[in-house]
Parts: structure tokens; C-alpha cells; sequence
């Protein structure tokens, strides 16, 4: 009896303190999750240790089991993906994705146990394709990482999936949600990640992401042992600790962390804790430490609290990103989700329901809150696993192999469906040389149907109006012949029926997301360098574009790739020297669906096509380098709306702390971590208040020109008798006036901005003056006072520029208002233009004043407008 070889996507949480691993079952009916088959844990710690004397790789339970001691497991290695940093088992030094790829092998093994429970007769089940998650807001490099690691683990990744994301799939997968607006709060051992996704019809939509890659459960155990540790040395045990510099402070350390997340899981359903530990720690001057110290869950808050609420700054973010992409706000979003171990405390579920669902107090700075009364807080340990099986078996369907390994039949998309007839699609692949489909032909074969169809040229097939037996399971059966009619291959595909409430699973696209600006920094002719964006942030996935540049006349051409404003790949390019600066440099970026980054082009004649590479590691910033980017920000946030220089002060307030205290310590990657944290913060300050300038930079670019086309007319066509005008003179001062606004919109000067508008405006009128006749045409009244609206309207437009440069909202919203009401008019004038032209005045009059306190009495005698004067229309001032 001939075997098919059946292959199952599964779903795996890569995660920085435990892993999980979860696989829908054949008919996509259900999700298994692996238990441990001792502890029953759905989770596996995501520790990796080696004896000392090379022994075999252990991950998990018994790797665990080694902290504390001598050689300590390796844990927590999610914190270095992407980095060159290094993790020594037994004898040798491991990369990041090499420790990482023990895990995932790891995980493999386990699902493999549960998916051999599928096997029949004729299929036996294997595991080689995954969707392995990664928090969202993941640097490239932490990405490029985590795919190498899964194929070191012998898996075809079929998609790297936002953490976030898989929550909410998981979610509407199990409550069967089509439609909603969700709310991700994801913190984990060492990631936070916050999603705002949107279901529609069952597919997902990413409208907003933030996060912090650092901040996370292993966080809070380290502010809670270092308060542990505070408390002993109180009690008189020498532990002054430096654990970045001495492996036996480290030791000691990792120690107290060991008893400070064993007293955070105790304190996670008790108020208090008695925690003892017998002497296993040693202090500096050898005696053993004996604790016994009742600690209660205050404590654990009070150590806890700050970490917390930073993450709610990033949740703002996210909002805040999902409104300008879709007008979305905190209060249109139904349901948030948790996700993520470090959710079981308290204290978080706590501060999210008041931070974000239950009513705000007066004094909250998020007066907006979401429609639910509390979060969801279900399956937080694994639903990102979860999440991750539906995902997998929605992209990756079903792969069947004939027993020799000769052809692969792919078939697409879930095997459940509701209705009574449905399609079935699919791909197949010669996995031999030799082997030709070409013209072939796929045979479908099920009880009571039979149908035919034809290979196209790239592989696909498709039938459709399948018919499927009402609530059951129904094995399809297809046979693969080539064009001389050979039966190449067998494949079977069950579909499985249900009349009741379909799941969702996102559907087999949009899940890919870029969640970080991608830009490329490139050298000038001047010398001076520029970055160009690559990707935008937010944006689907796969995405493909050209660029096109010029050569700065160097034989090594070097592109770098920033996240943001964090290095994260380098490419290389050797140019002959005989290459002429200015040659084109044409450009090619592809981000494909599983996030991967290839680069190719050419200079001139030179092809190439490289690998890229990791940036070097940055060292501790130097004290000129943090002094000069505190300065900047100081600079620029002064000069943000109060709103949105609260929030940002706040958030930098927060990573400062952050950034001092990981200085301090010595610990060189979280400190550079943060201070590129503190980076983006001063890029985002500045590009706030360049943005923020009023009014916008396209105001300024048509007030110039309108200044120079009345110039222009008065230089070609002369002024009025009795009228002198200084052409040259005049010239020169809209020159020095554009160079003015132009410097102050560069530097982001909103004063010196301000005061270029106005000068511009007080010029502007003095050319329209000039060219203006002293004799004016009699007008009938709804002439008059159609003409008295329009000036109006134009005459409260200007002065809006005026009092935006300025920073007068006051005035705004009155001029803002005498616009409104002049439009209230309008329909008017045709049936009553005498009342019109009352009402108007009114309005004029108050237009007067508003021009006297934004220009001064000068400058209001040069914004003219017509006014109406007895029976006649003349050119005056706001007099």
C-alpha cells in the first residue's frame, strides 16, 4: 500500500521566556496545542544549557532547571536577535539564531508527537513549514534573525506573524467574530508589543502598532530583585553587585532573580508571600544569604507601577497611528485583547481596564476610552500560539508528497467551510529533474462527483461547486497526470462541513505588515548625506520599488539601512575608480512577505546583488553625544502644542529614566537601547514641529509667488498716474523675505516664521494697492454685497495665515467663527442683499479689529478689502 507524506503548517510563539507550539487538526475544525506529557504546561521555558564536557543540547524544563547554577542556561536570548552578540554553551560560542533554532527544533519535536496522532494507512504526517511570531515592533535584524533561526531548525517558514495579529486572530477564531476593532495589549517576558487591528468579513487589517523590544516581565523581575537585593543588604549581607563586569556578581544576581520572579508569580493570585530561600545565594565575603521575608503584593506594585505605565505611552502611539490612518480613536475599538505571561499579574489587568475601558477621571490624560468594560484576559499564555496554528493553516493549507518525494501537491486555503458546494485549489510541484507537467492534467474524485481540469503553465489548479456532505467530513481525492496521461501522483484533502457560526481565520493575505519606517542614508554631491524611505511604515507586505540616485565618486559605495532612526544593515558595493562621480545609481528594494530584505542595482556598468550585513555594535554614548541630543529635544519641544508636549514630554521623562538607570549599571545593550529610544523621540519632537508649522509650507510657497506675479505685472505693465513704485528695491525685499521663511521652516522656527508671513501679507497688499485706480463702477446692491462677502472671506483667510504663524488660537477660532457666519450668508444675497450687506458689516467691523491686534494699525491699513462706501465699491483698508 503506497503512503502519501502529509505535511501541516504549524503555528509557533517564539517567545522570550516560554515557547509554545499549536497545529489545527486535519479538518481545521480544532486547534492542538502540545502539553508537556509530565507537567502538562502548555509552555516550554525557552532555555537552552550544555553540559560542560559538550554533552547534547537540553531546552526547556531541564535547562531551566540549571539556573542558579554553574554553567548557567542560556535564557531570555530573544533580547540579542539581531545582534552580533554571542551566548557560550558548554565549550563554544552560539549566535542568537543558532540558540534560538534550539528552541524551535525543540518545538518541532514536540507538535511531530501530536501530529503522528493523524496518521493513517495511507498518510503519515510530518512537520517541516511553520508561522513563527515575532512581537511587532521588531527591528529588521531581530526578523532576519528570527527567519534564519527557524530554518536552522529545519522549517519552511511560510510567514512571520505580528504577536499582536495572532491574539486577535486567535480571538475572533474562537468567539467567531467577523467584525470588530481590537485592541492588542501584549506584554511578555521581554517584549511589549500594541496592536489596533480591524476585522472585516474575517480579514484583518493593521491600523496601528507601537512597542518597546526591551520591556517586558524580565524587567519587573529585575526592578523586583533589585529591591530584594536592597533589602538584604540592609539586613548587613555584603552584595553590592556590579553583574555586568564580574561573572560572580552575575551569578549572585541571576539568583536574586530567580527568587524575585518565583515571589511575582506567588503574589499573582495571594497578597502576600512569605519568600525563603536556604543559603543556596553566597555574598561577596563567602557567608550564604538566609531569606525570609514576607513581601507583599504592594511592594511588587510599587516596584512594578512605572514599568507598567510606560506602556501605556505606546499604547497612545498605536491609537494615535490607527486615527490617522483611519480615523480611528480608542472609542471606536471593542474589544482588548491580552496576550502574554506577564498579563496574569494584577496590577496589569488592573491599569489596563482603568487606563483604557472604565470610566476616566478627571485628571487621566486619556479621556476617550474603549466600549468594553474590561479587557479579555483568556488563554493569555498561549493565544499568541494559537493564533499562530489558524494563521498557519489559513497560508499554508496542506502539502502532500507521493511516498518517493517526486511531486509536492500544495492545496490552498482552510479545509472547513459553510457551504454546500465549495472550491478547492491548489498548486503542484516536480520536486525531481526530468520530471515534466507540463499540459497535465488534475483529477478529482469524491461520492457522488467527479470533475477534470488542466495545469496551467505555472502549476495552479482550481474546481469549483464542489459539493461537501451536509455537517461531516469528505476525503477528496485527486490524481496528478502529466501530458501523456501518467499518473504522477496521489493526494487526498478532507473538507470538512459545518452548518453553525463559521470561524474567521484573517483569510490567506494582509496579515504581512512592515511596522517601521525603512529608509536608506546616501551621500550627496555636496558631500552631505540624505536618507531616502525605502518602505513606509504600516505598509502591506510584499512591496517592491526603484530609486534612483547618483554616484558620489568613492570605489566603495556603501548603502545604509536605518529602522527609523537605528541602523540595522549595511551593503557594500567595490566601484572601479574609474567610474565618474554622477554616474547613475539605479536601485531596487524588495520586502517580501516574510519580511526579508533584498537589495540590487547597478552603478554604471557594476551589477550588484549582496548579502547584507549586520551594523556594527554601537558602544555606550558619549557624554557630548547624550548632552547634545537632550539639548535638541528641550529645543523643539518648547515649541510643540501643549497636548502633544505633554505626551511627549511624559514618554521622554520615562525613557530618560530608563536610559540613566541602564547607564548606570553598566549595561551597555539596554542603554543603547534606550537611548535610541530617546533618538526617535527627538526625531519624532522635531518632525512635529517642522510638521506643526503654521501655517503649512504650501501657504508660504503661493503667498511668495502671488507676490511676485503682481510684481511681475506692475514691473511690465506700469502703476497708475500719480503713483511711484521702486521695482528693484521691491524685488530684493521678496527675495530676503522667501530666504527668510525658508530658513525658519528648515530650523523649524516658528516665530521668525510667523513674522515672515505677516511681512509678506503687509507687501502683498501694498502691490495690490499699487495697482489700483481711484475710480470705481457703480454696483447694484446684491452685486455690492455678493462683492462685501467675497472680501470678507478672503480678508478673514489672510489674517487666519496671520494668526496661525502667530500662535493666536484665539483669534482663530473668532476668525474661524466671522467665516462661518459670512458663509451663513450666502444664500441670501440673490432675495435679500440689503440685509446681507448689515450683517456683513458687522462682521467687517470686528475683521477690522482682529486686524489691528495681528498686524498692528499699519499693517491693517495694508490688508485691503472693498468696502462699500454710499452707492459706490472702492479699494480700502481695515480701517
Amino acid at each position: 500500500m503506497t503512503q502519501q507524506i502529509v505535511s501541516k503548517a504549524v503555528g509557533i510563539d517564539l517567545g522570550t521566556t516560554n515557547s509554545a507550539v499549536a497545529v489545527m487538526n486535519p479538518a481545521d475544525s480544532e486547534i492542538v496545542l502540545h502539553r508537556d506529557p509530565v507537567t502538562k504546561s502548555a509552555t516550554t521555558p525557552s532555555c537552552v544549557w550544555r553540559a560542560p564536557n559538550g554533552g547534547e543540547l537540553v531546552v526547556g524544563r531541564k535547562a531551566f532547571a540549571r539556573k542558579g547554577s554553574t554553567p548557567e542556561p542560556v535564557t531570555s536570548v530573544k533580547r540579542l536577535m539581531g545582534t552580533r552578540q554571542t551566548a557560550r554553551l558548554g565549550s563554544e560560542e552560539l549566535t542568537p539564531p543558532q540558540v534560538s533554532a534550539a528552541i524551535l527544533r525543540e518545538m518541532k519535536q514536540q507538535i511531530e508527537a501530536d501530529v503522528a496522532a493523524f496518521d493513517t494507512p495511507t498518510a503519515r504526517w510530518i512537520v517541516d513549514r511553520a508561522v513563527v511570531t515575532v512581537p511587532a515592533y521588531f527591528d529588521q535584524p531581530q526578523i532576519d534573525a528570527t527567519r534564519e533561526a527557524a530554518e536552522q531548525a529545519g522549517l519552511e517558514v511560510l510567514g512571520l506573524l505580528h504577536e499582536p495579529t495572532a491574539a486577535a486572530s486567535h480571538y475572533c477564531w474562537r468567539t467567531a467574530t467577523q467584525n470588530g476593532t481590537f485592541l492588542v495589549y501584549d506584554l511578555g517576558g521581554g517584549t511589549f508589543d500594541v496592536s489596533v487591528l480591524r476585522c472585516t468579513a474575517g480579514t484583518f487589517e493593521v491600523l496601528g502598532i507601537s512597542g518597546n523590544n526591551r520591556l517586558g516581565g524580565d524587567d519587573i523581575d529585575t526592578a523586583l530583585a533589585r529591591h530584594l537585593q536592597e533589602m538584604l543588604r540592609r539586613d548587613g549581607y555584603a552584595l553590592d553587585l556590579d553583574p555586568e563586569r564580574d561573572p560572580e556578581d552575575a551569578l549572585r544576581f541571576s539568583q536574586l532573580k530567580m527568587l524575585a520572579e518565583s515571589a511575582k508569580k506567588a503574589l499573582t493570585d495571594r497578597t502576600e508571600f512569605v519568600l525563603r530561600d536556604a543559603g543556596r545565594l553566597i555574598d561577596q565575603q563567602g557567608d550564604p544569604v538566609v531569606v525570609e521575608a514576607l513581601l507583599e503584593r504592594a511592594e511588587l506594585d510599587a516596584v512594578a507601577g512605572p514599568l507598567i505605565e510606560r506602556t501605556f505611552t505606546y499604547c497612545d502611539e498605536a491609537i494615535g497611528r490607527a486615527e490617522e490612518r483611519a480615523g480611528i480613536t480608542l472609542a471606536d475599538v471593542d474589544h482588548i485583547i491580552l496576550a502574554g505571561g506577564s498579563t496574569h499579574m494584577p496590577l496589569v489587568r488592573e491599569m489596563v481596564a482603568r487606563e483604557l475601558c472604565g470610566p476616566a477621571a478627571d485628571d487621566s490624560p486619556r479621556q476617550v476610552r474603549a466600549a468594553c468594560a474590561e479587557p479579555v484576559y483568556e488563554q493569555v499564555d498561549t493565544v499568541v500560539a494559537l493564533g499562530a496554528a489558524v494563521r498557519a493553516a489559513a497560508v499554508g493549507g496542506l502539502a502532500v508528497y507521493d511516498e518517493q518525494r517526486t511531486v509536492r501537491v500544495s492545496f490552498h486555503g482552510s479545509a472547513a467551510t459553510g457551504r454546500a458546494e465549495t472550491s478547492v485549489g491548489g498548486t503542484v510541484q516536480p520536486l525531481v529533474e526530468g520530471l515534466d507537467l507540463t499540459d497535465g492534467q488534475v483529477r478529482l474524485t469524491t461520492p457522488g462527483f467527479e470533475d477534470e481540469t488542466d495545469l496551467l503553465p505555472d502549476g495552479t489548479f482550481a474546481f469549483q461547486d464542489v459539493p461537501v456532505q451536509p455537517d461531516a467530513e469528505t476525503e477528496l481525492a485527486f490524481e496528478v497526470y502529466d501530458a501523456y496521461g501518467d499518473l504522477r501522483a496521489v493526494a487526498g484533502r478532507p473538507m470538512a462541513h459545518s452548518s453553525g457560526e463559521q470561524r474567521p481565520t484573517g483569510g490567506t493575505g494582509g496579515a504581512a505588515l512592515n511596522a517601521k519606517t525603512v529608509k536608506l542614508e546616501v551621500a550627496l554631491g555636496d558631500g552631505s548625506t540624505d536618507r531616502l524611505e525605502l518602505v513606509p511604515a504600516m505598509q502591506q507586505l510584499p512591496y517592491e520599488r526603484d530609486f534612483d540616485f547618483v554616484h558620489p565618486g568613492k570605489e566603495r559605495v556603501e548603502l545604509r539601512l536605518f529602522q527609523q532612526s537605528t541602523p540595522i544593515q549595511v551593503i557594500t558595493v567595490e566601484v572601479p575608480s574609474s567610474t565618474p562621480r554622477g554616474t547613475a545609481i539605479r536601485l531596487n528594494v524588495a520586502m517580501h512577505e516574510n519580511a526579508a530584505i533584498t537589495v540590487r542595482g547597478t552603478v554604471g556598468e557594476v551589477h550588484f546583488d549582496v548579502p547584507v550585513e549586520l551594523p556594527d555594535e554601537r558602544p555606550m554614548p558619549e557624554q557630548a553625544e547624550i548632552d547634545a541630543l537632550y539639548r535638541g529635544f528641550e529645543e523643539n519641544a518648547g515649541y510643540l502644542p501643549a497636548g502633544p508636549q505633554t505626551i511627549a514630554r511624559t514618554k521622554w521623562t520615562m525613557v530618560r529614566k530608563a536610559f540613566e538607570e541602564a547607564r548606570g549599571s553598566g549595561d551597555v545593550s539596554s542603554a543603547v537601547h534606550e537611548f535610541q529610544e530617546l533618538q526617535q523621540l527627538a526625531d519624532s519632537v522635531t518632525t512635529q514641529h517642522s510638521r506643526g508649522l503654521e501655517p503649512p509650507k504650501q501657504d508660504f510657497d503661493d503667498l511668495v509667488e502671488a507676490c511676485q506675479s503682481l510684481h511681475a505685472h506692475l514691473v511690465q505693465n506700469g502703476v497708475p498716474q500719480g503713483k511711484t513704485f521702486d521695482a528693484p528695491e521691491m524685488s530684493r525685499t521678496i527675495e530676503d523675505q522667501r530666504q527668510r521663511g525658508e530658513r525658519a521652516w528648515a530650523n523649524s522656527d516658528q516665530r521668525a516664521y510667523g513674522e515672515v508671513i505677516q511681512q509678506l501679507h503687509r507687501m502683498y497688499r501694498y502691490l495690490e494697492q499699487m495697482m489700483r485706480t481711484e475710480s470705481a463702477p457703480e454696483l447694484t446692491p446684491a452685486v455690492r454685497a455678493e462683492e462685501l462677502v467675497r472680501a470678507g472671506m478672503q480678508g478673514s483667510q489672510e489674517l487666519l495665515r496671520v494668526a496661525a504663524g502667530t500662535g493666536r488660537t484665539a483669534e482663530q477660532r473668532e476668525l474661524e467663527e466671522i467665516r462661518y457666519r459670512l458663509e451663513q450668508l450666502a444664500p441670501s444675497l440673490a432675495t435679500d442683499p440689503e440685509r446681507v450687506m448689515q450683517e456683513a458689516g458687522k462682521l467687517m467691523a470686528r475683521l477690522r479689529h482682529l486686524a489691528r491686534l495681528l498686524v498692528g494699525e499699519g499693517g491693517a491699513n495694508d490688508i485691503v478689502i472693498p468696502i462699500v462706501v454710499g452707492d459706490s465699491y472702492s479699494g480700502g483698508g481695515l480701517r
